[in-house]
């Protein structure tokens, strides 16, 4: 009998406590199995259809195993089933039950209403939105940011490509340097700082893409959302939640900081325009996104989102988030990309002599200064633009996407006339679509300058454009709002790199990080570079500015590099 101040019984009874928690974790990780592999084959069950699965081996908890599996890389088994040529069921560790369809019924897939196939649902389990950062209104939001990004970002580049081009110019000599002596960078890093600094100069103005104290906040919170957004977006639904709960604490601690700096900047921006308005005496518009912004959502035929400055602030953060972040669902990312693009860049045969050759083309491209501010020296870099689109097809960030609920009761019917229940997800095998030999000649090569040569015969692509073969930024309504100014954003770096730097080649192309339906970079990758010699310095406006002369060859670029 247990008596107070008898140690023994305590000791005793918290031993085993102890060994039995010990004892019941497996026990539990076998129930939790069985209860996913049994719902599992149940919801398929339901499904009225003879849809193959790919990826499943005649073993014991057989859909569990092929779902976990697919944390390593889905590639592989989304390129099986891709190859039978119909609509099949694919693992996911998710266990969501999802079915991908062969590219000719992508077309169809887009078309269809929310409320036969919804994006939004997707949106809150696979990009995790309904766990992390939940105090606004998410549906609401992608919409009034679907809204703003077009018609501020997008239409309006060419007011903030001066400010986007010196934020470019500086990063990049802070973290390559002027050192004209071969030396080491980390990659991923400096395509980091420079998406970091640049996006926040068009997003926020001068003075935040500089506050150091901003720019580690804003780093933090990208970081942690990108990775609950992976993590929690792909882990059994069951645990999620709980999951979500952990990353939330320390995300909350970033927002608020953000939130210290930005809701000031907003308030003064709603102020501002309200008095404007209110005298009639609009003034010169600042060029950043948050003075667009701000116009757009105070316009009274625009009541997509509240005037309060706190909300406002909580939905630009987001904003940032897809803008900058290496990890985002909202608009993509610059980081990934960059790093992709300089990796192939370097590592594509030397016979191609790429980077000489588009180094050539931005010297055409930008033979002064006021260039820089020009949209149309951007749109003669084909070459450039031709470059980024084949990083975008040869290295997707998700070998899957396009992905939709079914949302009636009854299921829906597939073009082929399968039907599958309410709940399943359907998508397209993006990486699979970009590797098909019906719509790209070698599809496993790299091929820098393939778009350009389309280009040539009057079918120009830009690297924004989608289509049903090219699926990097989804397709149709639901077709990244951002990517125009993404790839307008990377062309500008990668003709200040390619004139201002020497890049050494590399002999190999590093293999990207896999993580279940995602694809990065390393962080770890270091190239090698030096600062060119300049032929000529001056200054405008206190800003030194280097200058060189080229020699360039007055020949047909297409036709002495294609």
């Amino acid at each position: 009998m247990f008596e107070p101040g008898n140690t023994f019984f305590l000791s005793f009874g918290i031993d085993q406590l102890i060994l039995l928690g010990f004892a019941g974790v497996p026990i539990v990780v076998v129930i939790f199995l069985v209860y996913l592999d049994w719902e599992y084959s149940t919801t398929l069950k339901a499904s009225t259809s003879d849809l193959p699965w790919v990826g499943i081996r005649n073993e014991v908890f057989r859909l569990t195993r092929a779902s976990m599996r697919q944390l390593k890389d889905s590639s592989q088994t989304i390129a099986d089933g891709y190859a039978q040529g119909r609509s099949f069921f694919v693992p996911d560790i998710s266990f969501r039950t999802q079915v991908l369809l062969p590219q000719e019924h992508i077309e169809r897939l887009i078309t269809q209403p929310e409320s036969k196939l919804s994006i939004y649902k997707v949106r809150d389990e696979r990009h995790a939105i309904k766990y992390l950062n939940n105090s606004v209104e998410h549906k609401v939001t992608i919409k009034f940011l679907d809204n703003i990004v077009g018609r501020c970002l997008t239409q309006k580049f060419h007011c903030t490509q001066d400010d986007m081009h010196d934020e470019i110019r500086v990063s990049i000599d802070d973290t390559m340097s002027w050192n004209e002596e071969w030396h080491q960078v980390n990659l991923q890093q400096t395509m980091k700082t420079v998406a970091d600094r640049t996006g926040s100069r068009a997003l926020f103005g001068l003075t935040l893409c500089r506050d150091q104290a901003y720019l580690h906040s804003i780093d933090r919170f990208n970081l942690l959302m990108g990775l609950g957004m992976v993590v929690v977006g792909q882990i059994p639904w069951l645990v999620r939640p709980f999951i979500g709960a952990m990353v939330n604490v320390p995300l909350r601690i970033y927002k608020a900081r953000i939130l210290r700096m930005l809701v000031p900047l907003i308030k003064a921006h709603l102020e501002q325009y309200g008095h404007e308005e209110h005298t009639g005496s609009l003034k010169g518009e600042a060029n950043d996104f948050v003075t667009q912004a701000v116009k757009v959502a105070m316009e009274k035929k625009d009541r997509t989102v509240s005037d309060d400055s706190d909300v406002l602030a909580e939905q630009f953060i987001l904003l940032a988030f897809g803008a900058l972040s290496s990890s985002n669902a909202l608009v993509g990312t610059n980081v990934f990309l960059g790093t992709n693009v300089f990796l192939d860049i370097l590592t594509t045969i030397p016979e191609l002599n790429v980077y000489e050759t588009l180094r050539e083309e931005a010297v055409r491209a930008f033979q002064s200064e006021a260039d820089w501010s020009n949209p149309a020296a951007l749109r003669t870099l084909v070459l450039i633009d031709s470059t980024i689109r084949e990083t975008l097809r040869t290295n997707p960030m998700n070998t899957r996407g396009l992905l939709r609920e079914v949302v009636p009761e009854d299921g829906l019917v597939l073009p082929d006339g399968n039907k599958v229940p309410r709940g399943t997800w359907i998508g397209a095998p993006v990486q699979a679509v970009h590797m098909d030999d019906r719509f790209y000649d070698r599809p496993n090569q790299y091929d820098p300058f393939r778009f350009a040569r389309m280009a040539s015969q009057n079918n120009r692509l830009d690297a924004a454009q989608t289509s049903d073969t090219f699926l990097r930024w989804d397709h149709g309504r639901s077709a990244c709002p951002g990517r125009w100014f993404a790839t307008q954003e990377l062309k500008l770096l990668i003709a200040y790199v390619t004139l201002n730097y020497d890049i050494e080649p590399m002999d190999k192309r590093p293999q990207n990080v896999v993580f279940g339906d995602n694809s990065w970079t390393s962080p770890s990758i270091y190239i090698r570079v030096r600062r060119r010699k300049a032929d000529l310095m001056y200054s405008i406006d206190g800003v030194m500015i280097v200058s060189r002369k080229f020699v360039v060859q007055d020949i047909d670029i297409f036709a002495s590099t294609l």
